[in-house]
């Protein structure tokens, strides 16, 4: 019987740790892409004020108000 709360406790640990180990690397991959976004954003607010690189746009129509 003891050697069923032991295994049992030892297989619960594990289970933890490896729970564990997959948050920490779905809150790292969250920090990077909201670390993404803002350089994205920064880019953007930045490029708008002092004109940018000027691409072609193929003939689309771009209505962007800042």
């Amino acid at each position: 019987m003891g050697m069923d709360i032991t295994s049992s406790t030892a297989g619960a640990a594990i289970s933890l740790k490896q729970a564990q180990g997959q948050m920490d690397f779905g809150v790292k991959t969250l920090n990077q892409i909201a670390e993404q976004q803002q350089a994205a954003v920064t880019a953007l607010m930045e490029g708008g004020s002092g004109g940018g690189n000027v691409t072609p746009t193929r003939g689309q129509n771009l209505n962007i108000t800042a």
